[in-house]
């Protein structure tokens, strides 16, 4: 985690559990959130390939001019990218811990800007861990854009949720490089 809005919304996250049980959806109140609400969204898993906006800040549409209420959150990926995406909401959902992400986006132009993406896991009303609390924040000014769309979105990094059981709990925390000629460090 390198942005502050990002240590925010964790630690609000954090202070939603219940006992130290995944939050319920209800107990996330946006306007707590006011800082940086333009820049947050809550997912609901549909199905595996389906995680659904059900709702997506301004300044995250306005990123991508374009409206994100009702659409699926895995068509914002292509190819391995979406494949990786996938297995991270998947992970958050059923390990109940945050994962984190770098990102480069790019205009159609090629206009670069690094985001921040952050998944914590939310129960629905129905009690059941099937939604998400996302934060998808530029690491820089989005002035630069010249106000094109972001069009593409290519993994970086990521740090996968906290695993306290199965075979792959020894990796918690390990960052997963992505991209050729990166070091690995935040």
């Amino acid at each position: 985690m390198r942005h502050a809005h990002t240590q925010a919304l964790h630690a609000y996250w954090l202070s939603r559990r219940n006992s130290g049980t995944t939050p319920l959806r209800s107990a996330i109140a946006p306007q707590e959130l006011s800082d940086f609400l333009g820049h947050v969204f809550i997912l609901r898993r549909m199905d595996r390939d389906h995680h659904v906006f059900r709702l997506a800040g301004t300044q995250l549409c306005d990123l991508f001019q374009r409206e994100f209420r009702d659409q699926n959150f895995l068509s914002l990926w292509r190819g391995y990218d979406r494949n990786h995406m996938q297995a991270l909401l998947d992970s958050v959902l059923a390990g109940g811990s945050p994962a984190y992400a770098r990102i480069a986006a790019h205009t159609l132009e090629m206009q670069a800007l690094p985001l921040e993406l952050a998944l914590f896991p939310l129960r629905g009303a129905e009690g059941s861990v099937d939604r998400t609390l996302g934060l998808l924040q530029p690491l820089h000014a989005s002035d630069d854009l010249g106000g094109r769309p972001l069009v593409r979105l290519r993994l970086k990094d990521i740090t996968p949720p906290v695993l306290t059981s199965g075979p792959f709990a020894a990796l918690n925390g390990e960052r997963h490089p992505y991209d050729e000629g990166l070091t690995g460090h935040a």
